[in-house]
């Protein structure tokens, strides 16, 4: 009887928070909806929104963009996950993917997140071998050897979420950072691709359930600092228990231990480097806690143009988080949430986010970046343009309608994505990975799997072009990470994919153009590079984009930038604006490859 009373009362705590959630998402999905009205941000003639699937279709026909999943053939072989799916959160977010060259030889190495097995079985690393432990491939001119076991990498123990390569001691070396659901990772780089387990040591082994996380010269001392989302707190809970549908707009009910509103959220950590190899958890003292947010992924990123980095915060089932850097003159950091001003206090259910300058689509180029985030299914995803009121304030208007992105991804659950040029004319596309969380409906052991969305940028809007682009894109995943890098060192972007339960995907560019590209490289200290703007002027066209600023969804891009170039054969001029306040400026550059060191 006593326990039965217990479990009852844990019932009406559940309902309880998931009635309070759901009202308040409304109430904040009201206002946004009042304040978007009010500010006529997306109201031109409604007659445009209405697109005609016939003549996207014959538009989007002719995309040159074409793939080729390369995956097995390039020597890249694994499988996300061991054992049957266990109905737990956890399993169903991870995981991510990142590339690097922590072996210093020139071209991308992978890593993979991976991790052990269902949450509520008896599997564990000694009955399932290696199985279940994130993998690190090292590039050889384009072929991929897994090295993971003697590189001293794949965290056996761990629950892997996200993964990033960063030089966080400024040696020269990658180091490589993976979040967990448990104690996060520092495998600290030895000089010769073998690895340290230091966590613990550095003081970045947040216990927590984190998820994304970002680095980022924030205090302008001369080193990386990090921040780390964290998601919520999970209790263990019967997967039958359900959570209605109806106010979710969904065909069937939610088990409870799938549904974030069913868990309290746990705040993000705020870690400043000393300098030393040691951090200091300062999210408190910052104002960066966040302890609201069920925080899935962050960025570091100059988003007013002061020259110091600010933070953005995707939140699932809670509002987004911008914070504005204040500036020096402090010895602790300190950051103002402005996301209720800026309008981007986004209630929905944020993922992958992605960092560029879209002011070219708009005829407002104005050198700010601009924020495109995935969504949960029903939401859309966003593409928030920034500009300069009157009085100098930042603020910020979903565009995604009029860039007709919209509408095409209600039905789906967005994660990574990748804002990238991928026929080289000098205008972004944008590459988005799906996967739902909601179950089959006749074998609840299976998420329902969904498609890889290719926007190819047509000048004023994007066409959807997956049906066009090869035979990966004719098959459904329940993807999650996604990074872009050049791996085979053609010029072109390619791109990698962490599939849940799945198989990785590696697409190569097969795009067949006479366009050229330039590829610009960093050649300075983290701290100087990361967050650094850069811009390449080319004839008329002016591309902006910001280094490392794009975490897309737990996962990591090459530390470049390609940038196309049309027909042209060179560019005119490349402007580093590097996250000191200097700058660096190059004339006529032959397209190829860059780089790029300060003055």
């Amino acid at each position: 009887m006593k326990r039965r009373k217990k479990k009852l009362k844990r019932k009406t705590k559940v309902w309880l928070s998931i009635w309070g959630t759901i009202a308040a998402t409304g109430i904040f999905t009201f206002g946004a909806i009042k304040v978007a009205s009010n500010r006529n941000t997306d109201l031109a003639d409604s007659s445009e929104k209405v697109t005609s699937h016939m003549e996207n279709s014959a538009a989007a026909a002719k995309s040159p963009i074409r793939f080729a999943e390369v995956s097995e053939s390039f020597g890249i072989q694994m499988r996300h996950g061991p054992g049957n799916r266990g109905r737990n959160l956890p399993e169903d977010t991870g995981s991510g993917i990142a590339w690097g060259d922590p072996d210093n030889d020139g071209d991308w190495d992978l890593y993979v997140v991976n991790y052990p097995g269902p949450l509520n079985s008896q599997l564990n690393a000694e009955n399932q071998g290696d199985m279940g432990m994130n993998r690190f491939y090292r590039n050889d001119n384009g072929q991929f050897t897994d090295i993971t076991e003697k590189a001293g990498v794949g965290d056996l123990d761990g629950f892997g979420m996200g993964a990033s390569f960063v030089d966080y001691n400024n040696d020269g070396d990658m180091d490589i950072y993976v979040t967990n659901y448990g104690p996060n990772r520092l495998f600290q780089n030895q000089g010769d691709c073998t690895f340290v387990e230091v966590s613990k040591s550095a003081g970045v082994d947040n216990p927590l359930w984190s998820t994304g996380s970002a680095w980022g010269d924030v205090d302008r001392d001369g080193d990386l600092d990090l921040y780390v989302c964290n998601y919520v707190e999970i209790i263990p809970s019967d997967p039958d228990m359900l959570a209605s549908a109806e106010e979710e707009g969904l065909d069937e009910d939610i088990p409870i231990s799938l549904n974030p509103n069913s868990f309290d959220p746990q705040p993000n950590a705020f870690y400043l480097n000393n300098g030393d190899g040691t951090f200091q958890e300062v999210s408190v003292e910052t104002g960066t806690l966040n302890p609201e947010g069920r925080s899935l992924e962050a960025i570091f990123c100059d988003l007013d143009g002061d020259g110091w980095l600010d933070l953005y915060v995707n939140n699932d089932v809670s509002t987004n988080k911008l914070f504005l850097n204040l500036g020096g003159g402090m010895e602790t950091p300190l950051f103002a949430d402005l996301s209720t001003q800026t309008g981007t206090a986004d209630p929905r259910g944020s993922m992958g986010i992605g960092v560029a300058e879209f002011g070219e689509m708009a005829g407002n180029i104005d050198g700010l970046p601009d924020l495109f985030i995935t969504h949960w299914l029903a939401q859309e995803n966003a593409l928030y343009q920034s500009l300069k009121g009157p009085s100098g304030d930042l603020e910020y208007r979903d565009k995604i309608q009029i860039f007709r992105l919209g509408e095409v991804s209600i039905g789906t659950v967005g994660w990574g994505t990748g804002l990238v040029d991928l026929d080289l004319d000098g205008q972004l596309d944008i590459v988005v990975t799906n996967g739902s969380t909601i179950e089959e409906r006749n074998n609840k052991s299976v998420l329902v799997q969904e498609p890889i969305f290719l926007f190819w940028n047509a000048g004023k809007i994007f066409h959807e072009v997956s049906d066009w682009a090869g035979k990966a894109f004719e098959n459904k995943y329940s993807g999650r990470g996604l990074a872009a890098a050049d791996f085979d060192g053609d010029g072109d972007v390619d791109v990698a994919l962490n599939v849940n339960r799945g198989a990785p995907l590696i697409l190569r560019n097969e795009t067949e153009t006479s366009n050229q590209s330039l590829t610009v490289l960093l050649d300075a200290p983290g701290h100087l590079a990361t967050g650094a703007k850069i811009e390449v002027f080319n004839g008329e066209r002016h591309q902006i984009r910001w280094w490392l600023s794009e975490t897309s969804f737990l996962s990591g891009h090459a530390p470049e930038q390609i940038y196309g170039l049309g027909a042209a054969t060179q560019a005119d001029k490349i402007i580093v604006h590097w996250s000191d306040g200097s700058q660096t400026q190059l004339e006529n550059i032959p397209a190829g490859r860059v780089t790029v060191s300060p003055s």
